[in-house]
């Protein structure tokens, strides 16, 4: 139901009129080149990455995150600041390191820096040999199995089966620990 005014039309007619009109093949070829040209800019390769001199404070920090074997995320939470500003320091994109940042990952590799070098010692085997070891105490051969225990996706044994890819130092003593777990609880039950 339509409203009307005062002199009797309806408040629809004092909107401007719109006229649709079939846009033009120019036009559409234009917007067309707009819309693969911004596709092209996305997916475009970079080129090779600038290589940043890191200041000593920073190589160190770097240096430090090696010897203890630890993952970015698990370095930054040690160290107790989020992930983005240690990829800063440790990619150069700052000046330079705190004083207590450096002084918390010197504690750290104080304290860790021997435990890490014994399990760095014990894991430097190829990932084959380590799965073959882990299906000797499991009892198992089979690739799903395994990955159902120390949960990764087959395919991810697969490829340590094969050596193409090791995780890192930090998540392959998660994984021992998980397999030494389950293997003593089946010694357990099996009164072995």
């Amino acid at each position: 139901m339509s409203k009307e005014n005062k002199k009797g039309k309806s408040v629809l007619d004092a909107l401007p009129s719109i006229t649709m009109v079939e846009p033009s093949e120019p036009e559409i070829t234009s917007i067309r080149k707009t819309a693969r040209t911004a596709k092209n800019t996305r997916n475009r390769k970079k080129g090779p990455k600038e290589t940043v001199e890191l200041s000593p404070d920073q190589q160190e920090l770097v240096d430090i995150r090696k010897k203890l074997g630890l993952r970015h995320q698990d370095y930054a939470i040690m160290l107790g600041i989020g992930l983005p500003r240690l990829s800063s320091y440790t990619y150069g994109r700052t000046a330079s390191v705190p004083d207590e940042v450096m002084k918390t990952a010197r504690q750290l590799l104080a304290e860790n820096g021997e435990s890490s070098r014994k399990l760095q010692e014990k894991f430097e085997r190829p990932m084959s040999e380590i799965i073959a070891e882990w299906e000797t105490r499991l009892g198992t051969t089979s690739d799903a199995e395994i990955a159902g225990l120390i949960g990764v996706v087959t395919m991810t044994i697969n490829r340590w089966r094969k050596n193409e890819t090791k995780p890192d130092l930090s998540a392959l003593n998660r994984y021992d620990r998980i397999v030494n777990l389950i293997a003593s609880n089946i010694r357990q039950h099996t009164g072995q």
